[in-house]
């Protein structure tokens, strides 16, 4: 089984993706598409016992990884 849904964040569309594992337990990942269509898939380690707990965290590090990504460019952006 797998669950996604889709949410924007600072003009990017995240998507995090839950799977069920063995045991009853969970594994994450994030697939994050910028505004000019450029995707980067994002893996969460671990196994998590809560469907939520894996989305949370899928979603936090697509977060993450988003805020690095804006923080680089602005070096590159001249101000005048």
């Amino acid at each position: 089984m797998q669950t996604e849904d889709v949410t924007e964040y600072r003009g990017c569309m995240i998507r995090p993706i839950v799977t069920a594992a063995e045991g009853g337990r969970y594994t994450a990942a994030a697939i994050v598409m910028d505004r000019e269509g450029e995707t980067r898939t994002l893996g969460v380690e671990g196994d998590f016992a809560e469907y939520q707990e894996a989305r949370d965290q899928a979603m936090e590090l697509a977060i993450a990884w988003i805020h690095r990504r804006n923080i680089v460019s602005d070096h590159y952006v001249k101000r005048g």
